[in-house]
C-alpha cells in the first residue's frame, strides 16, 4: 500500500476528495483505479484512508483524484503500510478496504434510488 504525504485544506476535508499529481506526490509507480492508499497530513499529523477514484493522463504528468475515507491512527497507518506476514488472515488493511468499498457502494445505491424516485 502506498502513502501520500499532503497537507489537507479545510475544503478538501469537507469535500472528501483530493487531486494529486504523480510527480508532486513523488510516487515510485503509477496508481491503479480503486487502489487503496494512506494519506498523511504532516501539518495536522493525521492519517486517512483513501482510494483512487479517477486518473487523468497528461503529456508530462498523471493526475489522480482520491476519495478520502476514514481517519486512522498512526499505528493503523503503519500497519496498513507494513508488508503482510504469512500468518495474517484478515488484516486491518483488508477491513479498511472493505469498509471503503461498502461506503462507495452505499453512495451508488443511494444515487440510483434517488434517480428512480425522481422519475
Amino acid at each position: 500500500m502506498e502513502q501520500i504525504v499532503v497537507a489537507l485544506s479545510p475544503f478538501t476535508r469537507r469535500s472528501r476528495s483530493l487531486g494529486v499529481s504523480h510527480s508532486a506526490a513523488g510516487l515510485d509507480r503509477g496508481l491503479e483505479p480503486g487502489e487503496h492508499l494512506v494519506l498523511h497530513d504532516p501539518v495536522a499529523d493525521e492519517h486517512f484512508t483513501a482510494v483512487v477514484a479517477d486518473i487523468a493522463f497528461e503529456l508530462d504528468d498523471t493526475s489522480y483524484r482520491l476519495e478520502i475515507g476514514t481517519r486512522i491512527t498512526a499505528a493503523e497507518a503503519d500497519e496498513c503500510l507494513a508488508p503482510p506476514t504469512e500468518d495474517e488472515r484478515l488484516t486491518t488493511q483488508d477491513i479498511v478496504a472493505l469498509l471503503a468499498e461498502l461506503r462507495r457502494s452505499e453512495r451508488h445505491v443511494s444515487a440510483a434510488l434517488a434517480d428512480l424516485q425522481a422519475r
